[in-house]
């Protein structure tokens, strides 16, 4: 009988996935290149056959083999080339949680492919499969059965004729006839993706659920076997005693009969009917949701959006879909919102567009988190914008983060403004850029630290620090801290040159007016002759130097201290005696529209980012002034 089950073994490895076909490969050499032996590591019997340059391994009692990482266990196994047949309490470990059962294994270790017959069953985590048949795909990690299977997972069963088994991600397709039973619970279908480790079934293809009173109909979403929690979408239809619910998406929760019904909604309970975009109501939290151009108002708050989760006890509300919040001082606009009464703040997130009240101030961004309590504003996410309405123009700013809040001090408030991180400031008569920035409302200041460049017409101010004063929306005057330089040119050919430790710089209607340099005080300039020619470079220093201008012309320069002036003729100036020390004309960087402004910054520029340790902390607002 021995020989006739060996002869029977050899016939079956023949008819095995690749057959025979390294029957001509040299004994002991290596398969090819990719593929792995399987080798046997424990039998109580072992006998050797070799036939010309093949070798046949017959294992009996407590046979164990392994493939890299996948172990095979069984009464007995034929083992010939990198063919395996093994009968008989057949066991397929892989890792920790993977087993695979059968009472026959026919497997193919070139193809890693086998096929499993008899009491078959694969057990991973907490669900367990069984068929009469089942095809292993141990390079892809992979079950299939067409001839039938049961899964069992915790109190359902799910059955089908067909499936497909990812054993990595345990994510199962049952195919035709797709049956779950549990208790108190049916779904049928003929399609069916089911992932085992959160026990959430996807469906694809038409269902019907019924579950205690309850009747689902739906041709997709998911549903979960442990919560009874689920989606349903497509055509989805919900019946239960008196009601009757329609739309395109219905969320059901079955512990505590939570229904939402998202677009094309219809409801029915009795005689009541109910028709809107979105519907729903929680009978534990005492939460209403209402959706469609809903709408819900108390005191002078109004909620407007496409779907409300509105706490009738407490106030809190959370916001789906494009979503307007307006309260006394502020209204903030998004595509979604959270609020909590109790900590009087919220977050709002997707196209923010938050809104003072008072002075029109408008900022917008992809989130923000706001505050009724300190009236605060936090925006982030792409290039928050900021927008100052004027009565002649509008003054856009764009950073990185944006935050705003009223300041009270000795019973005043005023709304302080950071912004930080690659600041950029567009109007139509002047132009900016910074790193961090800080606008106080009432004082209409605006501080601009870490290289601070500043643009009005053909005038360029930077330096370290620059305070700018703003007067009917347009700047009035600026003081310059540290490496301050004011820069102007009527042809952007010569450039007159104003330098200082610090530096007051007035405009009158846009223009350059008035100059105050301050310590270490340098002025270059090119005065013109009554025909308006250049006469030469005029370079003058002193401790402070006022000057006068109009047009971009200087039309008067006073010095105090020990002044020193030269000039020399155009034709016999040198090219270093037409620039100052630290002379730099940056009108490629200049914002020259809206859209300059909210560009991402360059990788320069996020770097510096990253790097700096600049954060503007306005405590105790300071404004320095102008005036001197």
């Amino acid at each position: 009988m021995k020989y006739a089950f060996s002869i029977l073994v050899i016939a079956a490895l023949s008819f095995m996935p690749g057959g025979i076909s390294h029957a001509q490969t040299e004994k002991g050499d290596p398969p090819p290149s990719g593929q792995s032996k399987i080798k046997w590591l424990d039998a109580r019997e072992v006998r050797v056959v070799e036939e010309g340059n093949q070798r046949t391994h017959f294992l009996r009692h407590n046979v164990e083999l392994r493939q890299d990482s996948t172990f095979f266990f069984a009464d007995s196994s034929v083992l010939r080339q990198n063919l395996l047949y093994s009968a008989g309490n057949v066991i397929i470990v892989r890792g920790d949680s993977l087993n695979i059962w059968g009472d026959t294994l026919n497997y193919n270790g070139d193809l890693r492919y086998g096929y499993l017959t008899g009491e078959a069953f694969i057990e991973q985590g907490n669900s367990v499969l069984y068929s009469n048949f089942l095809e292993y795909d141990a390079a892809n990690n992979k079950a299939f059965y067409r001839r039938g299977a049961v899964l069992t997972d915790g109190e359902f069963q799910l059955t089908s004729r067909a499936g497909d088994y990812d054993l990595d991600t345990e994510r199962i397709l049952f195919r035709d006839s797709v049956h779950i039973l549990g208790d108190d619970f049916s779904l049928r279908t003929d399609l069916l993706e089911y992932d085992a480790k959160s026990s959430i079934a996807y469906f694809v293809a038409p269902t019907l659920i019924r579950q205690g009173e309850s009747t689902i109909y739906t041709e997709g979403g998911n549903y979960n076997l442990l919560t009874g929690d689920a989606i349903f979408f497509d055509n989805p239809q919900y019946k239960k005693n008196g009601e009757l619910a329609r739309a395109d998406t219905i969320i059901y929760n079955d512990q505590d009969e939570n229904l939402l019904l998202i677009d094309s909604v219809f409801y029915q309970k009795d005689s009541m009917t109910i028709t809107s975009e979105r519907l729903f109501y929680d009978n534990l939290k005492e939460e209403v949701l209402i959706t469609g151009n809903a709408e819900v108002r108390e005191g002078a708050r109004q909620i407007r959006s496409e779907e409300i989760i509105y706490d009738l006890q407490s106030g809190r509300f959370h916001t789906v879909g494009r979503s307007t919040v307006s309260e006394e001082n502020y209204e903030i606009e998004a595509d979604s919102m959270y609020y909590g009464e109790t900590e009087g703040d919220g977050f709002a997130r997707g196209r923010v567009i938050w809104r003072d009240k008072k002075s029109g101030m408008r900022v917008e961004s992809e989130e923000t988190v706001f505050s009724d309590s300190t009236g605060s504003v936090k925006a982030y996410g792409g290039r928050p914008l900021v927008t100052y309405p004027s009565d002649t123009d509008t003054m856009f700013l764009t950073a990185d983060t944006i935050y705003s809040k009223n300041f009270i001090t000795e019973g005043d408030t005023q709304r302080i403004t950071q912004a930080y991180y690659n600041v950029k400031i567009f109007r139509s008569d002047f132009q900016a850029i910074c790193d961090s920035l800080a606008h106080l409302e009432r004082d209409s200041l605006f501080r601009m630290m870490d290289n601070p460049i500043i643009w009005m017409d053909t005038t360029q101010l930077t330096g370290d620090t620059i305070d700018a004063h703003l007067a009917g929306g347009s700047i009035s005057s600026t003081f310059i801290r540290q490496n301050a330089m004011v820069v102007t040119s009527p042809d952007s050919v010569f450039f007159n040159q104003m330098k200082g430790r610090e530096i007051t710089a007035r405009f009158n209607d846009g223009n350059l007016s008035r100059v105050d340099l301050d310590g270490n005080a340098e002025a270059l300039y090119f005065p013109l002759d009554e025909s308006n020619a250049y006469i030469g470079v005029n370079k003058s220093e002193s401790s402070r130097i006022r000057i006068d201008l109009k047009d971009n012309t200087v039309t008067d320069i006073r010095f105090y201290g020990s002044p020193s002036s030269s000039l020399t003729p155009m034709l016999k100036a040198r090219d270093d005696q037409f620039r100052l020390e630290g002379f730099r004309w940056d009108v490629q960087r200049r914002p020259r529209s809206l859209n300059d402004l909210l560009e991402f910054p360059t990788q320069e520029s996020i770097l510096y980012r990253h790097n700096s340790q600049n954060f503007i902390e306005f405590d105790k607002p300071n404004p320095t002034p102008v005036s001197r």
